[in-house]
C-alpha cells in the first residue's frame, strides 16, 4: 500500500464492490436454475429433487476467499482460490453455464435453419402456381421473401435448457470434477509421460465411450422423443458406420494429455468444458 500509495478506504471499497459482483453472479445464477426448474412443475415429476438438489448446492454462503484482500489486480487470484476452495461448486457453475449457453446457440442455429427451409418451400410453392405472375405483383416485384427472412422470431425452449444445465452441471460437472480428481489419480497423481498416458487411456478407452458419449446420446434422444434403447441403438450406429470414437479421440486425446499433464487440478473440468462448448452445439 505504501508503495502505490492506495488509501486504505478506497481498497475497502474494491473488495465491497467485488465481493457484491461475486454474490450476485452465484445468486442470479441459481435463480435463473430454480427459474427454469419451475417451468417443468407440470412436466416432469423429479421436481422436488431437482430443485432441492440446486438449492442445496448454491444454499451455502460465498466462499471463504470474499473476506480476503480483493483488488482488480487480484481478481485472477480470486477465480483461482474460489475453483480452488469450492471445486465442486466451481464445476457445476462452469459446466451447467456451458450447457444452457451452448443449446441456446444449438437452438437459435436450428430455428434459422428451419426458418430459411420454410421460405424456401413457400417460394417454391409460388413459383409453382399458375398465378405466380400475379401474386409476384401483389407482392410488390418479389419483395415478400425479403419480408418473411426478416419476421424470424426466436423462442427459447426452456424446458430443453433446463435439461443441459442439469446435465452440464450435475455429470460433465460435478461427476467428472469427481473422477478426474478422485478416481484417474489411482492410477498415479504425478505429471510425467507414464502417469499421462494411463489417464488418458482409462478416460479415452472406457469412460468416454462407455459413459460419457452415451449418456449425450441418451439426453438428446430423450429431448426429439427417442427411447433409451434407440438411443443407444444410434450410438452403436454411428460408433460403427461412422467411426465416432475414432474422431473423439483424434480430438480429446491430445486434449486430455494437456489436462492430465498441464491444467491444475481445479480448472481440469473448466479446460475441457471450454472445448466441449463448440462440439456440444453441434
Amino acid at each position: 500500500l505504501s508503495r502505490f500509495k492506495v488509501s486504505p478506504l478506497l481498497l475497502k471499497q474494491h473488495n465491497a464492490t467485488l465481493s457484491r459482483t461475486i454474490s450476485i453472479i452465484i445468486s442470479r445464477h441459481a435463480a435463473l436454475t430454480l427459474k427454469l426448474s419451475k417451468r417443468l412443475f407440470n412436466m416432469v415429476g423429479w421436481k422436488v429433487a431437482v430443485t432441492a438438489a440446486i438449492l442445496t448446492i448454491f444454499s451455502s454462503k460465498v466462499p471463504s476467499c470474499q473476506a480476503r484482500t480483493f483488488f482488480p489486480s487480484n481478481i485472477g487470484s480470486t477465480i483461482n482460490t474460489f475453483y480452488k476452495e469450492n471445486p465442486f461448486k466451481g464445476a457445476f457453475l462452469t459446466c451447467s453455464i456451458k450447457g444452457c449457453s451452448a443449446d441456446m446457440i444449438a437452438q437459435f442455429l436450428a430455428s434459422k435453419r428451419e426458418h430459411r427451409e420454410e421460405e424456401e418451400r413457400r417460394m417454391q410453392q409460388l413459383e409453382d402456381n399458375p398465378f405466380h405472375t400475379m401474386i409476384k405483383r401483389a407482392t410488390r416485384g418479389g419483395e415478400l421473401s425479403s419480408e418473411m427472412e426478416g419476421n424470424h422470431k426466436f423462442n427459447v425452449d426452456w424446458s430443453r435448457s433446463l435439461i443441459f444445465i442439469l446435465y452440464g452441471g450435475f455429470y460433465q460437472g460435478m461427476v467428472l470434477e469427481f473422477v478426474y480428481n478422485h478416481v484417474l489419480p489411482l492410477f498415479g497423481s504425478g505429471t510425467d509421460m507414464k502417469t499421462v498416458a494411463r489417464k488418458v487411456a482409462v478416460d479415452m478407452g472406457f469412460i468416454s465411450p462407455c459413459i460419457t458419449i452415451p449418456t449425450a446420446y441418451v439426453i438428446k434422444g430423450f429431448l426429439i422423443g427417442n427411447t433409451f434403447v434407440q438411443s443407444l441403438a444410434n450410438y452403436v450406429d454411428d460408433v460403427v458406420n461412422k467411426g465416432l470414437v475414432f474422431k473423439n479421440w483424434m480430438i480429446f486425446v491430445p486434449v486430455q494429455c494437456i489436462t492430465f499433464s498441464i491444467v491444475p487440478e481445479h480448472f481440469r473440468v473448466s479446460f475441457v468444458a471450454f472445448i466441449s462448448f463448440f462440439l456440444m452445439i453441434i
